[in-house]
């Protein structure tokens, strides 16, 4: 009889974790061949808890114990990600592809990538429509940081100079053109239309107060733009591997060495380096932090990538795609606008933290500059 796949933590069973056959292919892989009683070795027990007040905004996250028949025969514990059940986030994650783009990256990149994703055991698409469950390492021993803390500038650096190696290894790579692999940053240009249009009301509705008096006439002119910028980038820009979700809560650090890992690929695309670096300081880096010390992380991320083989993109190309990628953080506000609104005191609390530092970016890369010309920034 089919094993049914369940559709939230509250219907994961013992028969089906035992019929995943990634936990089993996964047991003794880095401790030379397996013997017979290995092979035999099955889950005895498991215990579910939820994982993450303040992430999972598309995916309900849940840590799985598991107790094996023989002691050691396979991870202690296991992260599964279902897709949300909250209709309105369910709605904008399947708008946005972001339950295949996982799907994808987990089958197609994930067992290479230098950013060192959680090891995947498996997925399912639970709803026969492109909803994917994933099965994936525990990380809970690595050391986590609050996008509403502040970030050292020591793990910044790691972030940057993590992101920059992942970018490195697959600059114009031709695995990226694979659209069975990974989808494209051009995408986005007809997604952010209808993101837009249903989330800036509602930001507008729930973080007005939150926006600078100096920012308001750009957002207009930046939203519309948007869906020409992701072509742009696509079209005339070197493309690389992007996390397309590089913000704090989706690194964490080895306990040891420091080291940053990256997870949460739901929003992983083919396109410029230069946004997950953008997005990154807009999410994870205080305005004051940025303004001190962001040509210094500037200059690092670029000698990464050279240091990774990048020939061809100088550091005034990096700027100049700087200062273009940072108009997307308009359009980027009507996603939070779909995300959070209507929340309550963590959900404002998130938006009020991090905001701030889209205006500081926005700043940074002297986005007053172009936001009235884009026209003819886009053609030159």
């Amino acid at each position: 009889m089919e094993t049914i796949n369940p559709r939230s933590l509250n219907e994961i069973s013992l028969e089906w974790l035992n019929a995943q056959a990634g936990l089993k292919t996964s047991t003794h892989s880095d401790s030379g061949p397996r013997t017979g009683a290995e092979t035999l070795a099955s889950i005895s027990a498991f215990k579910v808890e939820t994982v993450g007040e303040t992430a999972g905004f598309l995916g309900d996250i849940c840590r799985v114990f598991l107790t094996w028949s023989i002691e050691g025969a396979g991870p202690s514990s296991i992260i599964a990600k279902f897709p949300t059940l909250r209709a309105s986030n369910l709605e904008t994650g399947q708008g946005l592809l972001a339950y295949e783009r996982e799907m994808k990256f987990y089958q197609h990149f994930s067992a290479e990538c230098s950013l060192n994703p959680p090891k995947f055991y498996g997925g399912a698409d639970v709803s026969g429509e492109g909803d994917y469950l994933l099965l994936m390492e525990d990380l809970a021993g690595a050391r986590f940081v609050s996008q509403l803390d502040v970030l050292s500038s020591a793990d910044t650096l790691a972030c940057v100079r993590s992101l920059a190696a992942m970018h490195a290894q697959y600059w114009r790579a031709p695995k990226l053109g694979d659209s069975a692999g990974l989808y494209q940053f051009s995408d986005w240009a007809e997604i952010y239309e209808p993101v837009i249009r249903s989330g800036w009301p509602l930001f507008q509705q729930d973080f007005d107060v939150l926006i600078p008096d100096q920012m308001r006439p750009m957002f207009e002119p930046g939203n519309a733009a948007a869906g020409a910028i992701f072509k742009y980038f696509c079209e005339r820009r070197p493309k690389t591997l992007l996390h397309g979700d590089a913000r704090i809560e989706n690194f964490c650090f080895d306990a040891d060495s420091g080291e940053a890992r990256a997870y949460d690929w739901q929003l992983a695309a083919a396109g410029p380096g230069i946004y997950d670096l953008m997005y990154f300081f807009a999410n994870s880096v205080a305005p004051e932090t940025l303004f001190e010390e962001g040509e210094a992380l500037l200059k690092a991320y670029h000698a990464s990538l050279v240091e990774g083989g990048v020939s061809d993109y100088s550091f005034d190309d990096l700027m100049r795609d700087g200062q273009l990628a940072a108009v997307l953080l308009f359009g980027f506000c009507s996603m939070v606008g779909n995300f959070l609104s209507n929340g309550g005191e963590t959900e404002y609390a998130i938006v009020s933290a991090t905001t701030p530092r889209y205006w500081g970016v926005c700043h940074f890369f002297k986005v007053e500059e172009i936001i009235h010309s884009l026209d003819s920034r886009l053609t030159e």
